[in-house]
């Protein structure tokens, strides 16, 4: 008589409907929030590269071509902002990534919204606000929206 064993195999990828993942390069030098990110990007097969400062995000735009950046953005106002991204924050890195490159979205992940800040963010060069934390499912569809927009923006879609 056949045994009726059961195996359990784990789904190691969620690969949404893209015809091509983004590549995203994720700016964040708090280990711990950088490696989750990097992790549900792998989730959804994103290729992903990851920045610990905003001087290493500025070469890496200069050498590499991503459809996404993920840039950690510290509060103006906070008494820790300048130990963020102790090199150079995000907001400095936007404004020099813009200087040569104006089409890939930069989107900051902050902590941070207040209206003072949101307009710093917009003013530097970004494109949206992606408020920490968030789920894998919120990053899903971020993802997706922006996805969908640049393939529309490049008469991909209608």
């Amino acid at each position: 008589m056949p045994s009726s064993t059961s195996i359990c195999v784990r789904q190691s990828m969620f690969v949404p409907g893209w015809t091509v993942p983004p590549r995203v390069l994720l700016v964040d030098d708090d280990a711990v929030s950088g490696r989750l990110t990097s992790k549900f990007l792998q989730v959804f097969g994103c290729m992903s590269d990851i920045a610990v400062d905003g001087v290493e995000a500025v070469t890496k735009m200069n050498l590499e071509k991503y459809d996404l950046v993920l840039m950690a953005s510290p509060s103006l106002l906070s008494a820790c902002a300048d130990i963020v991204m102790p090199k150079m924050d995000g907001v400095s890195a936007t404004k020099l990534i813009r200087q040569f490159d104006h089409v890939t979205p930069i989107i900051s992940t902050t902590c941070y919204s207040n209206l003072s800040d949101v307009m710093t963010y917009y003013l530097a060069g970004m494109n949206d606000i992606f408020p920490k934390p968030f789920t894998k499912d919120e990053l899903l569809k971020l993802l997706d929206v922006r996805s969908l927009f640049y393939a529309k923006s490049q008469g991909c879609i209608n």
